[in-house]
């Protein structure tokens, strides 16, 4: 062959080139793969801002509205049938206490009363007569009968006496006529509801409360009432009474406020806007940003003494302000994350970076 008759420094030339460009190509992968090494970088550790679940004395403001109620009121009925012959009062009607306000017709009722004194005189003759004959001619039997009779006598008085009396309906206190619902010359049967009065001096707000909020309030708080129709103006009051059950459809409790005096102008009806403050009460608080939520339940992200997170689930209680009340789940001092919620999951290790280690959040 040709290249076996060449001499040998022709062949070591091209031996030496691809030598050097193999050991070229061997020196560029290696440095590659060194420099490739340490151009790979760790990712930076998640940063998180934490806050410590604390217990904290707290009070919430509360805005609710609800109706001015009368707190004395009445309906009139009467307890005899007959035909009303007074009725002077109308809606609007001042009336004083023990005024008549209603009469009722007492002809018939009046002639029964007579009958029952002149039964009951009789008796009473026949009765003392039977006492002095009882020596010669009465019996202890025929005594005791006039004894009954008489008896008998003075009780049907009484009764025809007590329907009289019944004929004539007073007003119970100083008052306004609320409703009529008859005029004079009607005749009214048994238990018929002619008028209705309020005690205007009595003015009260009715409202209704979620249940969480009912143990927050007692009898005594002071709040102010809001009355729009009489200028936006605020009143002084004070809750009267907490009704003892919950409405099982709305889960509501019913709370009646006093006002401390009545204001002028004030009327049964009209909208009120009730401010309300709870007591102040020590509870177990985070910042509200630091809950979340999911399929479970409500949860809170924790950072443990190996700078892991951990997705601790919670029971929430009332929200006061900015803060919100945790009743199980968490402990005082836990370290509860409150920023760098992006990412973050369950397990993943954090490094903490607080503006101000001691930082909390503050209720309003």
């Amino acid at each position: 062959m040709i290249i076996s008759n060449l001499p040998a420094r022709f062949l070591l030339v091209p031996l030496l080139i691809l030598s050097g460009l193999i050991t070229g190509a061997c020196d560029k992968t290696g440095n590659a793969g060194k420099t490739g090494s340490r151009e790979v970088k760790q990712a930076p550790p998640h940063v998180v801002e934490t806050t410590r679940a604390r217990g904290q004395s707290v009070q919430s403001k509360l805005t609710t509205s609800g109706t001015i109620e009368a707190g004395t009121r009445v309906r009139l009925y009467n307890e005899v049938s007959g035909k009303i012959r007074y009725l002077p009062y109308h809606e609007g009607d001042a009336v004083a206490a023990h005024t008549i306000v209603i009469g009722l017709d007492d002809e018939v009722i009046q002639a029964e009363l007579d009958k029952a004194t002149a039964s009951r005189e009789q008796a009473k003759i026949d009765y003392d007569r039977l006492k002095k004959l009882k020596k010669q001619l009465a019996s202890d039997e025929e005594i005791a009968r006039a004894s009954t009779a008489y008896d008998i006598a003075v009780a049907d008085e009484k009764l025809q006496q007590t329907r009289l009396n019944k004929t004539a309906i007073k007003a119970p206190f100083d008052g306004i006529i609320t409703e009529r619902h008859y005029e004079p010359g009607d005749v009214v049967p048994m238990h018929s509801h002619i008028l209705s009065m309020i005690d205007p001096e009595s003015l009260r707000v009715k409202i209704h409360l979620a249940e969480h909020w009912i143990p927050l309030i007692q009898s005594g708080d002071s709040v102010d009432v809001q009355i729009d129709a009489l200028a936006d103006s605020i009143h002084a009051g004070q809750i009267k009474r907490i009704h003892p059950t919950i409405d099982a459809s709305t889960r509501k409790g019913t709370v009646e406020i006093e006002f401390q005096p009545a204001p002028f102008g004030a009327q049964a009806g009209q909208f009120a806007r009730v401010y309300l403050k709870t007591r102040p009460a020590d509870k177990l608080v985070v910042p509200a940003h630091a809950l979340h939520h999911d399929s479970k339940g409500a949860y809170v992200y924790v950072v443990n003494e190996v700078s892991e997170a951990s997705k601790i689930y919670v029971q929430k209680g009332v929200q006061f302000g900015e803060v919100i009340e945790i009743t199980s789940g968490l402990n005082a001092n836990d370290a509860i994350v409150i920023k760098g919620f992006n990412g973050l999951r369950h397990g993943k290790k954090v490094k903490v970076h607080n503006k101000d280690a001691d930082d909390v959040a503050r209720v309003l």
